[in-house]
């Protein structure tokens, strides 16, 4: 079925939305179980054994997959998923960096431009 976030207290001041998967639907009635992390281990996570049954306004996102690894999680053999962590070493690629820059610097050098052009205009006009 289809993988949501869905609007959960969690004991705080307002609801959280945490990911579910649908395992049943009957009219606007959905079967979820909780992908949550395993209290051994903060990085793996398994689908609790608990159901639960929501409405669809207590859906917050419908996240148009079915498949956790489009949502960054590693499927394990024994049925669990590990949180797969994002690069914290990321550089973008040298043509990335050249593409946005030198658009920055054109767009500052026309600004800086115009800003030359209007100070000669006045100070021509002072002259006269």
């Amino acid at each position: 079925m289809s993988l949501v976030r869905v609007w959960t207290d969690v004991g705080e001041k307002k609801p959280k939305a945490l990911l579910a998967k649908i395992f049943k639907k009957s009219g606007r009635v959905f079967t979820i179980r909780y992908l949550s992390a395993v209290p051994e281990n903060v990085k793996i996570f398994k689908y609790e054994d608990d159901e639960y049954e929501v409405d669809d306004e207590s859906i917050s996102e419908w996240l148009d997959t079915d498949l956790e690894t489009d949502l960054g999680f590693e499927a394990q053999d024994d049925g669990s998923y590990i949180k797969i962590e994002s690069d914290p070493d990321y550089e973008p690629s040298d043509s990335e960096d050249e593409t946005e820059s030198d658009d920055d610097e054109f767009a500052e050098e026309g600004d800086e431009a115009d800003v030359e052009d209007d100070y000669e205009t006045e100070d021509s006009l002072d002259e006269e």
